[in-house]
């Protein structure tokens, strides 16, 4: 099985039919060589009976190997519809060889992990709606390249459940003399179809291949170095809805998440070493303010109708993707666990109701999810429930549209209540009525629990819920197989650190919510602790109540309903939640106490 190396980086986009595979002698550059002419043969000639002959036997191989593979995949292939085989390449019948023998030995376990084997079928309906999408696409009506766009998906995950989707070039020819190769939105059409092909198959894999992550990334350097080198907004003929754009970064990162969480091989690792940049931490936040930068979002014209010819901003491709790339920045920020940095990147986006991120409701549940989760690890705990609270009302209130995304967006609201939570244990607020309702349902019991002070639950809602944190460093440089400085683990021992040291301070909260005054030495009789210790727990509670408000991060405010000071032996409470509502009742009484007091002077 070839493999890329520095000679065949540069290719990787031409050879897109390597996909999986063994990857043990990607070092051997003859093979390599050998490798890309076959594969170009084997399209070049596709259509003599040589190759057909033999293809075809592998074909049928590789429909019964699907078969197979039913029981670990998400549904069975359609019977009764019409289907062409596939001509395969060389090194695609190769990889469907060592995938079936995998199979027979049993040892498909580790070895179905990183690898997919190559479609064998084209099926009428997805060339169906393929054209349909390539037509749409050309068109270049948003509504209808949506609706094609989703339907592709479908389409491919009803058809293709345990393999590959099949390559561009398997498709091309379908188009016949309506695909141009010198239109760049033909050329453009081709990088998109790509990245939907790497998409899905990170969809179906947990690790994928080295060969396929490095392909992956040379597709999106190509995708972004086109959008990028454009002179004019006029350049790029391409429109694109909302979605597909918002798909398109948040799978970036994604893929870069993905990779840095590799347990690499020996091999693995010495490939890295010779091409440091792929997948490089560095390079994805540098393109990520590379778009941000060209979309001139924050920096374009006032008067953006005198000079929208040369303003990026006014290209709805360059706006939105621009947007999309500060809310991935926010992403990237909080993996790397730099909360504080997500936090003022965010005071770039507008947060009103009618923002742009509510145009796609995957980015408005990852932008707010997000969000939570850097006020939870600022232990800005108020904050982090409003913005929790704001979006799964809003989720709740949003009819339930059916799309591939749709599993995606109900496992990050599941996580979302349970880091509210999370919050609602270390910081009691008022939360929605309906969101208190469906969290006492999934989450109740452990509500509870969280209440008395159990790590090991806490320990259980932040594993489930938050992001799996990674670290700046290559993996190639940290190492293969190291978890003694696992940068989730770290922050999960940080979170459970921050967690002892106020697990007094519920109860403590509790006990003082019913006086107004109350010595130490009676409550630390309630509590069973020394007084002296006492003050040392109030003087943490009383800093754990303060925490900064506003953008600007410049004002300290006790944000928690209660408030105290001591006097020498005796504590003084303020009950502020309390006192608003009183206050709150007794205005209202005074506002409408004239209508309530009938009147008799009618003559």
């Amino acid at each position: 099985m070839s493999q890329t190396n520095n000679a065949g980086i540069s290719n990787t986009n031409q050879n897109n039919n390597r996909k999986g595979g063994n990857n043990k002698n990607y070092q051997n550059r003859n093979n390599q060589q050998q490798g890309g002419q076959q594969h170009q043969g084997g399209q070049q000639q596709g259509g003599q009976q040589q190759h057909q002959h033999r293809n075809k036997h592998q074909n049928q191989q590789g429909q019964q190997q699907g078969q197979q593979q039913n029981k670990q995949g998400r549904g069975k292939t359609p019977l009764n519809v019409e289907s062409f085989p596939i001509n395969l390449s060389q090194q695609q019948v190769q990889q469907l060889q060592a995938f079936q023998q995998q199979s027979q030995q049993n040892q498909s376990a580790q070895f179905q992990s990183n690898f997919l084997p190559p479609a064998t079928a084209l099926y009428t309906p997805v060339i169906n709606y393929f054209i349909n999408l390539y037509n749409n696409f050309k068109s270049q009506s948003h509504q209808d390249i949506l609706v094609s766009y989703d339907s592709f998906f479908k389409s491919c995950e009803t058809y293709y459940p345990h393999c590959a989707l099949p390559t561009i070039e398997n498709l091309i020819p379908i188009l016949g003399d309506k695909f141009e190769e010198s239109s760049f939105t033909d050329r453009f059409f081709v990088l998109l179809y790509k990245e939907i092909y790497y998409r899905y198959y990170y969809a179906l894999v947990f690790q994928p291949n080295i060969n396929t992550c490095v392909e992956s990334w040379q597709n999106y350097y190509q995708i972004f170095h086109t959008l990028l080198s454009a002179n004019s907004p006029n350049d790029v003929e391409i429109d694109l809805p909302n979605a597909w754009l918002w798909d398109l970064v948040d799978e970036f990162v994604y893929q870069y998440h993905t990779f840095a969480k590799f347990k690499l091989k020996k091999q693995d690792v010495d490939f890295l070493s010779e091409n440091p940049e792929i997948w490089d931490t560095t390079n994805v936040i540098r393109y990520l303010y590379y778009i941000i930068k060209k979309s001139q979002i924050f920096s374009a014209n006032t008067n953006r109708f005198e000079s929208s010819s040369e303003d990026f901003c006014s290209h709805p491709v360059y706006k939105m993707l621009g947007y999309y790339s500060v809310i991935s920045l926010v992403r990237v920020q909080c993996l790397l666990g730099d909360y504080t940095l997500a936090l003022k990147t965010l005071e770039l986006i507008d947060m009103g109701k009618k923002a742009m991120y509510t145009y796609v409701t995957a980015c408005h549940i990852t932008l707010y999810y997000y969000l939570g989760f850097a006020y939870l690890m600022s232990r800005k705990y108020n904050e982090a429930t409003k913005a929790l609270n704001t979006i799964l009302v809003s989720v709740a209130s949003k009819s339930k549209s059916q799309n591939f995304q749709s599993d995606h967006n109900e496992k990050k609201t599941d996580k979302m209540y349970a880091l509210l939570t999370i919050c609602q244990a270390l910081y009691p607020n008022k939360i929605d009525e309906n969101v208190s309702n469906n969290l006492k349902e999934k989450f109740g019991d452990k509500l509870l629990r969280l209440q008395k002070g159990d790590l090991t639950v806490y320990e259980e809602l932040y594993t489930f819920a938050a992001p799996r944190c990674i670290g700046p460093v290559p993996p190639y440089i940290s190492g293969f197989n190291v978890t003694a400085l696992d940068p989730h683990r770290l922050q999960l021992s940080l979170f459970l650190e921050e967690v002892k040291q106020q697990s007094l301070l519920t109860t403590i909260r509790s006990y003082i919510t019913l006086y107004s005054t109350i010595s130490i030495q009676k409550l630390a009789g309630l509590l069973q602790i020394d007084p002296e210790d006492l003050r040392v727990k109030l003087t943490c509670y009383k800093h754990k109540l303060f925490n900064v408000l506003g953008k600007g991060e410049t004002k300290w405010n006790n944000q928690l309903d209660i408030d105290f000071y001591i006097d020498q032996d005796m504590i003084h409470i303020d009950n502020r939640l309390y006192a608003k509502e009183t206050d709150s009742f007794i205005n209202s009484i005074l506002k409408f106490e004239g209508s309530l007091t009938p009147s008799y002077n009618w003559m």
